[in-house]
């Protein structure tokens, strides 16, 4: 989610910058030199083209194939501007190695590849349609500089995407990396309260759309206070990796999600399960928990329990998450009032 973010905003400062560039661009050069007034036209409508993609990236959902869009229609939009201002010896020829490196910062390798190879081809066409187009800027060119420039745009091409998917690689691993640090506990392993509440708001979404049901399960442990009192607080980091690894052997399967909510306190959404099974789960999470001994640094065993409090509601009942963790934690105090140990169900 983090690296498609990021993806997003280069993609759309990149189609903003192409965007004014070509817009000032249009409108400086017949300042400058004097030029065919079909190159202003096409610069015009560049800068229409560019413009547009601009304004529905901006506004539209972010989706993976934005950039391929963008970059589709900048190459579209260069190619006849280029055949027509000289070919390879064109001045927007140079802006072709650009392409594969900024395709390697918001796609994959498998992309920048392909972007690569299909920009070595348009510059070979460029080479090869030397006398069919008509070159508007009227610059005489020597054969043999022709071919020496599109041979070296095509090595600086290629030498482009490798570097791009080279790019890609380290920074989709250290994206990966980030991106994990940031939803991932680092004391238990299991999903944090930023990553939790998000997928939590997704499931509501998504049993409301359904009509189906969803439970979520408020997991605290009992007397936690006197564990770190009477064997330190290293001993009980130990304690809640060791109860953390429980709970999550026991969640079902990877559509459902356990994370620590803070403190001593775990949270477990399930989706598309009746209140019967779910109470099953919650069972079976306490029992565990209390049936196995956790082992402290100094050799010492321990033996801990956990109060749970559960709320299983169907789509119709879902009004927010927030009156869904309400009512778990309301059964989670019902369960430690009445003695701790035990599951409560709303």
């Amino acid at each position: 989610m983090f690296i498609e973010k990021v993806r997003h905003e280069i993609t759309l400062k990149a189609a903003f910058l192409i965007f004014f560039m070509t817009s000032l661009a249009t409108i400086i050069r017949p300042l400058m030199i004097e030029q065919s007034v079909v190159l202003t036209y096409v610069g015009i409508f560049n800068s229409l083209a560019l413009g547009c993609v601009f304004v529905y990236l901006k506004y539209a959902k972010p989706k993976s194939w934005h950039s391929l869009l963008f970059v589709s229609v900048g190459l579209i939009v260069l190619a006849p501007i280029t055949f027509v201002s000289g070919g390879i010896n064109s001045q927007f020829a140079y802006i072709f190695p650009i392409v594969p490196i900024f395709i390697a910062l918001v796609s994959n390798a498998k992309y920048t590849w392909l972007t690569g190879f299909t920009i070595v081809i348009l510059v070979v066409s460029l080479y090869s349609s030397i006398g069919f187009f008509p070159d508007l800027t009227n610059e005489n060119v020597s054969q043999n500089k022709t071919a020496s420039r599109a041979l070296w745009m095509c090595i600086a091409v290629l030498m482009a995407t490798k570097l791009g998917v080279e790019f890609n690689r380290i920074y989709s691993a250290l994206g990966n990396k980030i991106s994990e640090q940031a939803e991932t506990d680092l004391l238990t392993g299991l999903n944090n309260r930023r990553s939790v509440m998000p997928f939590l708001q997704a499931a509501v979404d998504q049993t409301k759309s359904k009509n189906s049901k969803l439970s979520l399960m408020m997991i605290d442990l009992d007397h936690f206070k006197a564990v770190n009192d009477n064997h330190g607080h290293l001993a009980g980091d130990l304690c809640l990796k060791q109860v953390a690894q429980l709970i999550k052997q026991n969640v079902r399967h990877a559509s459902d999600m356990a994370g620590r909510y803070g403190g001593e306190e775990f949270i477990v959404v399930i989706k598309d399960i009746d209140a019967k099974k779910a109470t099953d789960i919650a069972n079976n999470i306490r029992t565990t928990i209390e049936q196995t001994t956790i082992c402290l640094n100094d050799r010492k065993e321990l033996n801990v329990t956990v109060t749970i409090g559960i709320c299983t509601l169907n789509g119709d009942q879902l009004t927010s998450i927030e009156h869904l963790i309400d009512s778990a934690d309301q059964a989670l105090y019902q369960g430690k009032k009445a003695g701790r140990n035990r599951v409560v169900e709303v």
